[in-house]
């Protein structure tokens, strides 16, 4: 959970055009399939500390929905003893292989075998290591209502085969992307904190979804319309990371906005992919924090 010719993408049920461009040959993803993979079995096997300790940068920002580092997360014993399991429905990863994101369901219960407490849907991004290996750098969820059909653990839909382009550039030499994507931030904290949400739209991917709680990743116009309209003016920030692919034609910004007049807050992570030259969002979530406790 586009499209640069430059950016791949894996498309496993989300409703992502089979027909999307892409530079990279599906078999480019199956690392980082096999490290979402692997990480869902180490938290169904030893649990949910031992997993995400393994699986996340140490550095890695995860969100409670207060942003946090992993390591004060998922640090301390003994940890969550509950069970969550999840698997990816989609992927996509930057041109130069270095970057890439997992979107998939997830569920909550308090322990093997119980009862699901809480569904929802995660929105990863993973890095590639200087050994190769594939570690998340963020991982952030909303909770929803349960599926009509829930899915089985580690399913994999078969992978529609890609459309290779044409000319098989990476992304053209522009401008430097951290401080281009540093100042769509600034503007578009400028623009939503005298707009509201609605002043992402211009800024959404012809596919992009919008995640936010009590709902399935929106990606109908009027339903993301609704959902952007919900999201009040008032709150600015500034991105506690932002980050691109060597290739240029991916990064992400993730960080906290508010608190506004009325005390409110809110954690967000946005990934942003090239599309027809210009950087545009194709995944933004959006946790607000709890009320501030009033006397």
């Amino acid at each position: 959970m586009r499209r640069p010719a430059a950016l791949a993408a894996w498309m496993l049920g989300l409703g992502l055009p089979a027909s999307m461009p892409a530079l990279a040959e599906g078999a480019a993803l199956e690392p980082v399939l096999r490290a979402e993979l692997a990480f869902a079995r180490q938290a169904e096997a030893q649990g949910i500390r031992a997993a995400f300790l393994a699986w996340l940068r140490p550095e890695a920002r995860v969100f409670t929905p207060k942003m946090v580092g992993a390591e004060a997360q998922y640090g301390p014993e003994p940890g969550d003893p509950g069970h969550l399991a999840w698997y990816p429905e989609a992927m996509g990863m930057a041109a130069s292989g270095d970057l890439a994101w997992s979107l998939g369901p997830w569920t909550y219960a308090a322990n093997k075998g119980g009862p699901v407490l809480v569904n929802g849907h995660f929105l990863s991004v993973w890095r590639k290591q200087a050994d190769g290996q594939w570690k998340v750098a963020a991982d952030i969820g909303v909770p929803h209502g349960a599926p009509k059909e829930p899915a089985p653990l580690f399913a994999v839909p078969a992978v529609p085969s890609l459309v290779p382009v044409a000319n098989p550039a990476l992304a053209a030499k522009g401008p430097d992307p951290l401080a281009h994507l540093a100042r769509l931030e600034a503007d578009l904290s400028a623009a939503w904190a005298a707009r509201g949400g609605v002043a992402l739209e211009p800024l959404l991917a012809k596919e992009g979804r919008v995640l936010r709680p009590r709902a399935f990743p929106l990606r109908a116009a009027a339903e993301i319309r609704q959902a952007l309209e919900a999201d009040r003016p008032g709150s600015a920030w500034k991105p506690a990371l932002v980050q691109a692919s060597a290739s240029g034609d991916m990064g992400w910004t993730c960080g906290e906005s508010g608190p506004d007049g009325q005390g409110r807050s809110a954690s967000f992570l946005r990934i942003w992919i090239l599309e027809a030259g210009a950087w545009k969002v194709l995944f933004d979530v959006r946790l607000p924090h709890p009320p501030p406790v009033t006397r």
